[in-house]
């Protein structure tokens, strides 16, 4: 239950930021007010704008989230063998600020990519699925070796899918970005639409 909890917290972030601005805007109007009519006008404006907000914010934040996902592109990537996916992957990440070469051979010591920005180094592993296969903890340790082999300040793994729970706590215990497939449409989204969105490697 409570992982339920925090996946929706997450999820509508924005809407709960609109809830808390909105009550401090009528609270401060409360603080003002000199009648009670201007107490009661208030309140109504409070009630009429959080019945907006539950009846229309959560199907335009699910709009706004299915528009990203549709535009992104992200379902060409399905069908893609794991090579062409890291090829894929390098204008994309030259487009967020990087200079990206993929390796001689795939998966060169745990690395199909190696990013270059500002004089530090991010080794990629690249996992690209199409029957929603979730990546596991291998894909991290490979990627750890890798950070080590090629000196490297950052590592990150990046899928067309998802990662099982074991491979998001070992990540996180190594400093390793996980890329999935929400984060990748994300990440081609603002490639598509020209956006200049920086992609944070530091996980």
């Amino acid at each position: 239950m409570s992982r339920r909890k925090k996946r929706r917290s997450k999820k509508y972030a924005p809407e709960r930021i609109m809830y808390f601005f909105i009550v401090i805007v009528v609270l401060n109007a409360l603080a003002k007010a000199d009648s009670i009519k201007y107490v009661f006008l208030a309140l109504l404006n409070l009630g009429i704008m959080l019945l907006i907000i539950k009846f229309f914010a959560k199907p335009a934040f699910r709009y706004w989230k299915a528009r990203r996902y549709i535009f992104s592109g992200i379902e060409e990537t399905d069908s893609l063998s794991g090579h062409e996916f890291e090829h894929y992957l390098a204008p994309v990440f030259d487009r967020h600020g990087y200079r990206a070469e993929v390796t001689q051979a795939s998966g060169e010591y745990g690395a199909d990519l190696v990013l270059r920005k500002k004089g530090k180094k991010t080794v990629v592993q690249a996992k690209c699925y199409g029957d929603e296969k979730k990546i596991g903890v291998k894909a991290v340790q490979e990627v750890v070796g890798a950070k080590g082999y090629y000196g490297a300040t950052y590592a990150m793994v990046v899928t067309n899918q998802y990662f099982t729970k074991q491979a998001e706590n070992l990540a996180k215990a190594n400093g390793v970005k996980l890329v999935d497939r929400s984060e990748l449409a994300s990440m081609l989204y603002a490639c598509n639409t020209s956006r200049g969105v920086a992609l944070d490697v530091n996980g």
